[in-house]
């Protein structure tokens, strides 16, 4: 025979909200609240994470293309930043132009 922990049966157990004080219901409303502020804030990091993923993605992909169309013309290697800590090797197809980041979202062509 097993014995229960009574915190966990009164834990459980279903509430009736109708028979609770206002402060105690307060005090539901406030913790639900910020549940619901944490997980749209989570929700809201996951979808940029997203975002910065497949632009990365994108960006390996235009890189890959543009250096099969030109795979005769000499190439320099270089390291691409994907993140402010991940960098990944690669080759600069042309001299001519390159898009340089000038910070917070903002790119020149030179």
């Amino acid at each position: 025979m097993t014995t229960k922990d009574p915190q966990a049966q009164a834990q459980s157990q279903p509430i009736n909200l109708s028979t609770l004080p206002v402060p105690q219901l307060t005090s539901i409303k406030n913790q639900l609240t910020q549940e619901l502020q944490h997980l749209t804030n989570s929700f809201t990091q996951l979808r940029t994470a997203q975002a910065k993923f497949r632009d990365c993605i994108k960006s390996i992909k235009d890189g890959i293309e543009k250096g099969a169309k030109t795979e005769g013309a000499a190439t320099k290697p270089i390291l691409v930043p994907l993140t402010p800590s991940l960098y990944v090797p690669g080759t600069l197809a042309s001299t001519e132009t390159l898009l340089v980041d000038i910070g917070t979202g903002f790119y020149v062509e030179k």
